[in-house]
């Protein structure tokens, strides 16, 4: 549990945009070090530089010739005061000089060069680095002139050392800032999702809480429940206008029904009763509709879902395989079950019920004689229970699956017997109350009906 919310609250956009923003910040601080580094060590470099190149200056301009440039070399040494001086042979010999180094640092070293201990060279304690020059003289032999340059390393590392404090710094504080900001904006979406749950499972009148910040949560939420209160008001409408309809035109067929039975009772003419038997025929099949219709209406508003008790679904399909069995045999079909036990869900038994009998009733009713009938439940590891009811009778056109779930669709082609179009949408209503679902498909030959609905935990 606590792994999923954590997953939910990284996966947030609030906490996306959190860590772009310490990101970016972070590369701020990139770039803001990366000047003062390369501003402070340039200005470092310049100064040891313009040291170094004065002390070469004078040592080259004391020596008038090659005898005069070992001895300038060792004056200048022996004056040092810091500075640092060597002077090699072409091969990289050390002729004189206070800094020793081995001839393959010599012969390395070209030009401007910060040096180190681990490039050949030995330098006295404390000393970490130097950075100096290397003069070719007209006799072949190379003039080094260096001075110490342990702090522009140190400085190296010091800056290095504040970077990363201060990019980890950042990171850490957007992380966190991120968590607290993601916490925040996932508990406003979270109230208002637990909500739309509530709404959608038929409380019409539950409205998102507002935190009186006036931000956009706060709006968003103010508004949704002006949507919210409109929608309600639409949907008790047309529910009040459809049971108005309903009521009022069932009251006049009932009579109508009443004053054709008396009609038939008066006759003598066959022909007469006849046509007012067909006449209550179709008074009964517009009442079965606007029943049907009712209840519909009454399944989608989503009002039962309150008085939800446990459900023994296994029991609940055995009891009417038993009960189907028999009108299954009388009309010259088997009907056969494979049902796992201990399958229970948290519903409406009075509406579940309704729901297979309309999905097994229309398999006797449009299967021919000699017909097989198989009921399967089980469970899968999404917990969830999966039960499919299949025939093989004359089945249903591809193309039409998913059209028959719709109300008062009919195919006379291949469903010859009479009804009202309402059985499947019934059955897919109370589904959807259980937050379930209803998959037609073909069974080769027949129909094949999958009912998946969430089990209690």
């Amino acid at each position: 549990m606590l792994k999923d919310a954590a997953l939910r609250l990284l996966r947030t956009s609030s906490f996306r945009l959190a860590i772009q923003s310490a990101i970016l910040s972070a590369f701020g601080a990139v770039l803001v070090f990366a000047i003062i580094y390369h501003a402070s060590e340039n200005a470092v470099r310049a100064e040891l530089d313009s040291t170094v190149s004065s002390e070469a200056a004078d040592v080259i301009s004391d020596a008038k010739d090659d005898a005069s440039f070992l001895k300038s070399v060792q004056i200048a040494t022996a004056e040092s005061d810091g500075t640092f001086y060597a002077l090699t042979t072409a091969d990289g010999t050390e002729i004189a000089g206070n800094v020793a180094m081995s001839p393959r640092a010599a012969q390395r070293w070209t030009s401007w060069r910060t040096m180190k201990g681990k490039d050949g060279i030995k330098l006295p304690p404390r000393i970490t680095a130097i950075r100096g020059l290397a003069t070719k003289l007209s006799n072949g032999d190379t003039l080094f002139v260096a001075e110490n340059a342990s702090a522009l390393r140190s400085l190296n590392h010091l800056i290095r050392n504040a970077f990363v404090t201060v990019f980890g710094v950042i990171l850490i504080i957007g992380i966190a800032s991120g968590l607290l900001v993601a916490r925040g904006a996932l508990k406003r979406i979270e109230a208002i999702s637990d909500t739309s749950r509530d709404i959608m499972s038929g409380d019409l009148s539950r409205r998102i809480t507002l935190k009186g910040t006036g931000d956009e949560f706060d709006r968003l939420a103010k508004n949704l429940n002006l949507m919210l209160a409109r929608i309600q008001s639409l949907m008790e409408n047309v529910q009040q206008v459809s049971n108005d309809i309903a009521h009022d035109l069932r009251s006049p067929l009932a009579r109508l029904r009443e004053h054709l039975e008396l009609a038939g009772e008066r006759t003598t003419d066959k022909a007469t009763q006849t046509e007012i038997e067909d006449s209550i025929k179709q008074v009964d099949t517009a009442l079965e509709i606007f029943a049907a219709m009712l209840r519909i209406a009454e399944v989608e508003a989503g009002a039962r879902r309150r008085d939800f008790n446990i459900v023994d679904l296994s029991n609940l399909l055995k009891d009417l395989a038993d009960t189907f069995e028999t009108v299954a045999e009388s009309e010259n079909m088997d009907l056969s079950t494979d049902i796992s036990d201990g399958l229970k869900l948290n519903g409406d038994r009075e509406l579940l019920t309704q729901m297979f009998v309309n999905i097994i009733e229309n398999a006797i009713h449009h299967s021919p004689a000699g017909s097989r009938i198989f009921i399967a439940a089980r469970s899968t590891r999404a917990g969830r229970a999966e039960i499919v009811i299949s025939d093989n009778g004359p089945g249903i056109p591809e193309a039409e699956l998913t059209r028959v779930l719709r109300r008062f669709v009919k195919l006379d082609a291949s469903r010859h017997r009479e009804g009202t179009g309402l059985g499947l949408s019934l059955a897919v209503a109370v589904a959807e109350l259980h937050n379930g679902s209803i998959n037609l498909s073909g069974n080769d030959p027949g129909l094949r009906v999958a009912i998946a609905l969430p089990l209690a935990p």
